[in-house]
């Protein structure tokens, strides 16, 4: 039975503990309906007083911000809390890389107002106790990034000439807003040449950098974009950096556009939207017509490269390549439509500019997205032989673990790749004349976002050993995560050479007299690593993502897992297609390498860069752990009375977990950090679990059975 719980934090509460000092008095005191005194006065009686505003957080980390208040607040609130409005904030959910589906469907709660309940003084004092207790001086600020030595690469014969990533600590969208580009520092882009990297993809829609013809009210700031994307290029430029932009084209529209332009109507997406018909000749010269303008514009961009098949609506197929309502493109196979596409933008590429590539990324060309086995084929048979042919190297890589067999899609560095149907593709596109290129991720993935890299160099750099003997052209080296401009990436830049990369020998470059030690201890990192329980429904689903950050409850509350982001009870979805049994047995044999590794590097003292790498695989560990514990905590809760011992035993070891990425992450400003999540916690929203873990054990004291 339930018992009355003295902890439970109420909701106005919860406000000001998740948003003091990232977001201003004044906005927490409107949100819960009181004065920015009863909020400073409640503040400073549980020990918050000791954070201090920072404006930062509002301009750098508003993910941050919604995160923490999507099961407390409503949007509005949100919305003011950040000075946009209502329709500003819709937007950012629908845009900033599928926000909106990363949090999940907002529950149900009634708006919090400030001392409604009233606080209990008896809780509050103990809450002030544990932020007081467990409060840690940060020795860095968060969002500064870039300190420290940088590992430079030191090879200059490439077999593999291209290699591009996303920006580390750019925002998503909306960069090119800025005249000044602060999101592209000089300090940046010299440490991230360094590496050996030479590109940085971008991503903006089509209607954000060229006019709109039909209705220009769609594209207000184009002109302010183009510039600072010609701005840009010519910044990278003198670093011996590339500019890549994404385009995934072209986006759908409301149907109210389409009571204008009704012959322009393709696949219906909802309720009130649609596909613009790309099968259209209007829509094809609007699309030959903007692609050319940004070029022409900007002619010195690297490359332009497309994925045709996304979740995206785009074309009439852009889901599905065996349904569409279109009656145009309903007479015509997926392939076709997107060959034409990709065909018809390599073609207003090569208008604009000599020098700029064209990259069909063929992400999607695949069963998965309701192709026909074999289609992918005749995708490429229709490409013209100027666009260049990227594949997700690891795609369709068969492996097993924990005795269950799979397959990946992608995102992965503990399954290395190629995969046969990369192979396959990228061979018959090379016979057929086009330059080949293959998407992997370096650094880290969905596997663990919040450490900068993830110390595991030679799974990487095995992988590229492996894509050289394929010929390719050049490497994505990653989606939004993966960036950072140190970690693996050297590494992996060195590996692209003509030659065969040695581990060893780098690692002694780098470490010297420590090199045994940390070559010691990578050992233990794959060797754990290549336990991890990878599945696309683990990585987007499962705990590690969040971590300690994660909130338990110790019943059941029904909610769904949301995409890296909030982990729930949910192991029918994260636990897949595992079981729940093997799944906490594959991330146990996971920690137990994990930790012999750190035990290895606790020995060295007094080198700079061992020092960094045991903060990078501590955070890696906590996370690791976190999930770990919390796949335990749901299977021992199933039977509170039976398994109390256990689930005392969890809490616990979370406890100290949760403690651990504390200090850690007040060390390193990049623990916790990616581009699209911004941070997944701060140190209050760590205290906030901890405070949750003394109140799941307050309870479970209490229940009798």
């Amino acid at each position: 039975m339930r018992t009355k719980n003295d902890m439970t934090l109420f909701g106005w509460e919860k406000v000001i503990l998740r948003n003091y000092a990232l977001v201003p008095s004044e906005k927490i005191a409107k949100a819960i309906h009181t004065t920015p005194e009863e909020v400073e006065c409640f503040a400073a009686k549980i020990g918050l007083d000791r954070y201090k505003f920072d404006p930062i957080w509002r301009e750098k980390g508003f993910v941050t911000i919604i995160r923490n208040n999507w099961d407390i607040l409503p949007n509005d609130s949100i919305a003011d809390s950040l000075d946009y409005s209502r329709e500003e904030f819709e937007t950012l959910l629908k845009e900033y890389d599928f926000l909106d589906v990363k949090l999940g469907a907002k529950p149900a709660f009634d708006p919090p107002v400030y001392n409604d309940p009233p606080a209990d003084h008896k809780k509050l004092q103990k809450l002030k106790e544990l932020i007081e207790d467990t409060y840690t001086p940060r020795t860095v600020k968060p969002f500064d990034f870039y300190r420290g030595e940088v590992v430079r690469c030191e090879e200059t014969d490439f077999a593999i000439g291209d290699r591009f990533v996303s920006a580390y600590s750019a925002r998503y969208t909306g960069a090119l807003l800025d005249d000044e580009l602060m999101d592209y520092s000089e300090e940046y882009l010299r440490r991230l040449s360094d590496t050996g990297v030479n590109g940085i993809w971008l991503s903006e829609t089509l209607r954000a950098l060229a006019p709109f013809p039909f209705d220009e009210s769609y594209s207000p700031d184009f002109s302010v974009r183009i510039r600072n994307l010609k701005k840009l290029v010519e910044r990278c430029k003198s670093f011996g950096i590339g500019i890549y932009l994404y385009l995934n084209e072209p986006r759908s529209l409301p149907s109210s556009f389409f009571e204008k332009y009704p012959a322009l109507r393709g696949h219906k997406v909802g309720e009130n939207e649609y596909c613009l018909c790309t099968s259209n000749r209007e829509v094809q010269q609007y699309l030959y017509d903007a692609v050319k303008f940004v070029v022409s514009s900007v002619p010195d961009l690297k490359g332009i490269f497309t994925i045709t098949m996304s979740e995206n609506p785009t074309h009439c197929y852009y889901a599905n390549g065996k349904a569409t309502d279109c009656p145009v493109c309903s007479k015509r196979k997926a392939y076709e439509v997107v060959a034409e596409l990709n065909n018809l933008l390599c073609r207003a590429v090569k208008a604009g500019s000599k020098t700029t590539e064209y990259i069909a990324n063929i992400w999607g060309w695949a069963e998965y997205m309701g192709w026909e086995k074999g289609d992918e084929c005749n995708g490429i048979e229709l490409l013209d032989p100027e666009v260049d042919v990227m594949c997700v190297s690891e795609f369709d890589k068969l492996f097993t673990r924990g005795g269950v067999s799979s397959n990946i899609i992608d995102y992965s560095i503990s399954v290395i790749g190629p995969g046969e149907y990369a192979e396959r593709c990228l061979q018959y596109a090379k016979e057929r004349g086009h330059n080949v290129w293959a998407k992997i991720q370096v650094n880290n993935s969905w596997e663990l976002s919040a450490v900068p890299y993830l110390p595991v160099f030679d799974m990487m750099t095995d992988h590229i050993e492996n894509l050289k003997k394929l010929g390719v052209k050049g490497l994505m080296m990653g989606w939004s995560l993966g960036g950072y401009p140190g970690g693996g990436l050297a590494a992996c830049s060195m590996a692209c050479g003509k030659g065969k990369f040695s581990l060893a020998s780098y690692v002694k470059k780098v470490y010297g007299e420590d090199a045994e030690k940390v070559l010691a201890a990578m050992r233990c990192f794959r060797e754990g690593f290549e336990e991890y329980p990878f599945s696309l429904s683990s990585l987007y689903n499962g705990a590690q993502t969040l971590g300690p950050a994660n909130l338990w409850s110790l019943y059941a509350d029904g909610r769904k897992s949301t995409m890296v982001c909030f982990s729930f009870d949910d192991d029918e979805v994260w636990a897949s297609p595992y079981g729940l049994g093997t799944y906490t047995r594959q991330y146990g044999k996971l920690c137990e390498k994990w930790h012999m590794g750190l035990e290895i590097l606790s020995s060295v003292h007094g080198n700079a860069l061992v020092e960094e790498l045991k903060i990078v695989a501590g955070a890696a560990y906590a996370h690791f752990f976190s999930a770990f514990k919390h796949a335990e905590f749901v299977a021992l809760k199933k039977d509170l009375i039976g398994n109390k011992e256990g689930i005392e035993k969890v809490l616990h070891e979370e406890y100290e977990n949760t403690k651990t990425l504390i200090a850690l992450s007040a060390q390193d400003a990049r623990i916790g950090f990616e581009i699209t999540n911004h941070y997944n916690y701060t140190q209050v929203t760590l205290i906030e679990k901890l405070w949750n873990l003394q109140s799941m054990l307050f309870e479970l004291k209490a229940l009798r059975g």
